[in-house]
């Protein structure tokens, strides 16, 4: 094949060597043998050749035309969500370097967590990386934070508006105050904390947050001992550990979760339902299932809270 021409099959080097050289580098010539696969892209979008391919001696392919692979995929649930799921993370490889038919798949450590989706919601997960916490950071507080953002997620802001992604930090509050800070801080001086005495999530503090938090660009900072809202409208100082792949937000969530001794970072998208992005230090996960609560209170318990005599620390005059 010749740059430009429509492509329809995968090519699998059976036996043989074929030349490929790309149509904006003439200068490097790839020798493929055995096991080589060419124009992988095709499977998961639609694809151009990018160079030409030539044949050095005989041989044989293996052809897999895309059309046929799309439909024999679609037979099996399983197998449609799998090629989903890698078909994401391919596209996002490809785009990250010069097209070519020649690509190495991505590795599964290097997956971007925000393109992968969920199958179906897990009942009674654990807290990711629950063991891994920093001694500054109290599950109870995590867990509360992430309950109470899954709840803003699914089921948006005040007055029924839609949230528009947002960013909650778990962490130490004097070592967060050297990474970054606020502009208008509205928390400033109030003593809104997102778990009750008995560590359970107020409603009052929920509602409290969708209409003060919640809304705003920057994130929320919560003190991961106390489990007190320290600000909104955050902005973290230096984003340069979040890399340079995705938006401000998603870079900032990367770079704080490994500043200040290591952050507990909850990212929620945009478009999200319910699906967070969870980050501690380097390490980076999906969550949309639902959370084991039996050191946790679920969001809304807090009138049962009032009616049992236990206290709540969440103040509503914001």
């Amino acid at each position: 094949f010749s740059p430009g021409d429509a492509c329809k099959v995968v090519r699998f080097l059976v036996e043989g060597r074929l030349l490929y050289v790309h149509g904006h580098r003439l200068e490097e010539e790839l020798t493929l043998s055995r096991g080589h696969c060419v124009s992988e892209a095709v499977l998961w979008t639609l694809w151009e050749h990018c160079g030409v391919l030539a044949s050095l001696s005989d041989g044989s392919c293996a052809l897999l035309e895309s059309d046929s692979f799309e439909e024999i995929v679609k037979l099996y649930p399983m197998v449609t969500w799998l090629s989903v799921l890698y078909s994401r993370q391919f596209i996002i490889h490809l785009n990250k370097n010069i097209m070519s038919d020649i690509v190495e798949p991505p590795a599964v450590q290097e997956w971007e967590p925000e393109a992968i989706v969920a199958i179906a919601k897990e009942s009674g997960a654990d807290l990711p990386f629950e063991d891994e916490l920093p001694s500054h950071c109290s599950p109870q507080v995590v867990k509360a934070c992430v309950l109470l953002s899954q709840d803003v997620a699914a089921h948006g802001l005040d007055e029924n508006r839609p949230h528009h992604g947002f960013t909650v930090i778990i962490g130490e509050e004097n070592a967060l105050s050297t990474c970054g800070k606020s502009g208008f801080n509205p928390f400033q001086g109030h003593d809104v904390r997102v778990i009750k005495n008995d560590g359970s999530v107020c409603k009052e503090t929920i509602e409290t947050m969708r209409r003060n938090a919640f809304h705003t660009d920057g994130a929320i900072v919560v003190d991961g001992l106390s489990g007190r809202v320290v600000a909104s409208s955050w902005f973290v100082g230096d984003i340069r550990l979040g890399g340079m792949e995705g938006g401000a937000r998603s870079r900032s969530a990367r770079a704080v979760a490994q500043q200040a001794g290591g952050c507990y970072v909850i990212k929620c998208s945009e478009d999200s339902k319910g699906k967070l992005i969870l980050h501690l230090g380097t390490k980076a996960r999906v969550f949309n299932s639902e959370l084991k609560t039996k050191d946790v209170g679920a969001p809304g318990s807090c009138q049962m809270a009032k009616d049992s005599g236990t206290t709540c620390n969440a103040k509503t005059s914001l």
